[in-house]
């Protein structure tokens, strides 16, 4: 089975894959070889790439989605980075900038929403990272 992972900076994955772990917005799903056709929204998570030797590679991934047909994923998101991508000082400075942000704003306002996903995403690396 195929996968890639796409992000508007270009591609962050693309082979021969078991399987695909992925953050569904209703939920978590898996992907293996001879999958329906399928396409789902995703939400910040990790997403995991599974290999045949019990490999893996992992992701922290923002919103996107994910198209599944005739033995191919196809992962498109904001953003997609694995551990070794990650700055983990410089992620918790940004989190902690967030936060203070956050602080400043009321509650729904276009400003706090865009806020809080911004702190989701940094939160998701940081766990990945650590």
């Amino acid at each position: 089975m195929k996968a890639k992972i796409l992000t508007p900076h270009g591609s962050v994955f693309d082979g021969d894959v078991l399987g695909v772990q992925m953050p569904g917005v209703n939920g978590g799903l898996e992907v293996l070889k001879n999958h329906s056709p399928l396409v789902a929204l995703l939400e910040v998570g990790k997403l995991i790439v599974r290999f045949q030797d019990d490999e893996d590679l992992r992701f922290a991934v923002s919103t996107g989605f994910a198209e599944v047909q005739d033995n191919e994923v196809m992962v498109m998101v904001e953003e997609a980075a694995s551990p070794d991508d990650i700055d983990l000082n410089h992620e918790k400075e940004r989190k902690a900038r967030i936060q203070e942000e956050l602080k400043q704003q009321k509650i729904d306002t276009p400003e706090y929403i865009h806020l809080s996903k911004q702190l989701d995403i940094v939160k998701n690396k940081i766990a990945l990272a650590q």
